[in-house]
């Protein structure tokens, strides 16, 4: 990439970014999280005089279960995303505004994911925090190279792929979770919102993504296939000792190698790409 290939790409964008961060927030739905949650189904833990988390608390099915945690600490690594993203420009611009906007929404989905199972009990909860921090730790491609390779075709490619996996997952793991006994009250409606604003999003993203092809198809092309093979599955970059929950959830169909290829084959179709 020439200094200024980039340096046109970078105001084509900045050109488009205020009508697109616009429409991006006017289309948005402004759910409320605490909405969803079946708050009578909570108790206390054992500090405030409860009992701590055992599994027998867990009524809902294995694979709703696995399939949130993955779910939740993949959207856990908003921290490192949003390094990924912000690295180049300045949070006063309209990039910022926009990924800042972007940024708040995913952090929506993790306090709703987080909430139903902190009240419903459908994990250890003490585990589960332990590998949040683990995960917001290690961060998510975080490496010497990093701030030389993701510039900006490459985060808005990055943004693109992840957004078109989530949005499946979350919709596959609804499926299931609705015909499953034992899903709490407003968890299925939870994650529709959650694929639902996935899709937005990734819908705001292939926007600024079409201004770039126009700038330099070449390279946008290339940053697509490139983002697109470094996917990972849910949760894949997240934590040690999850083997059991990506067993579970690819066993069920919620995520799978094979899936992910067919989602982002479709996704990359559009442009005349295949992986």
């Amino acid at each position: 990439m020439t200094s200024s290939t980039s340096e046109d790409l970078t105001l084509a964008i900045d050109k488009a970014l205020p009508d697109i961060r616009a429409a991006y927030v006017e289309a948005g739905d402004a759910w409320q999280p605490h909405d969803y949650v079946p708050w009578d189904d909570g108790r206390n833990y054992a500090f405030l005089g409860g009992e701590d988390f055992v599994p027998a608390d867990v009524k809902v099915h294995p694979v709703v279960a696995h399939g949130l945690v993955l779910g939740l600490l993949t959207k856990d690594h908003l921290p490192s995303f949003h390094r990924l993203l912000a690295q180049h420009h300045l949070i006063e611009s309209d990039w910022g505004r926009f990924v800042g906007h972007w940024t708040a929404e995913e952090n929506r989905h993790a306090i709703a994911l987080r909430d139903h199972v902190v009240v419903s009990r459908t994990f250890d909860v003490e585990q589960l925090e332990a590998w949040r921090l683990e995960a917001v730790t290690r961060g998510y491609r975080q490496y010497e190279k990093t701030r030389e390779e993701i510039q900006v075709a490459d985060q808005i490619a990055l943004v693109v792929a992840h957004e078109a996996l989530s949005a499946d997952y979350f919709d596959r793991l609804a499926d299931f979770a609705e015909k499953s006994e034992g899903t709490p009250a407003g968890l299925v409606t939870t994650l529709r919102k959650i694929a639902a604003d996935d899709r937005t999003q990734q819908q705001y993203w292939t926007e600024l993504l079409t201004v770039a092809l126009d700038v330099n198809e070449g390279q946008v092309k290339d940053a697509l296939l490139r983002q697109a093979r470094a996917t990972s599955p849910m949760g894949a970059e997240t934590a040690d000792g999850l083997d059991e929950s990506r067993s579970i959830v690819t066993e069920a169909g919620i995520s799978s190698p094979e899936r992910d290829r067919e989602v982002l084959n479709v996704l990359l179709s559009r442009w005349g790409l295949e992986l």
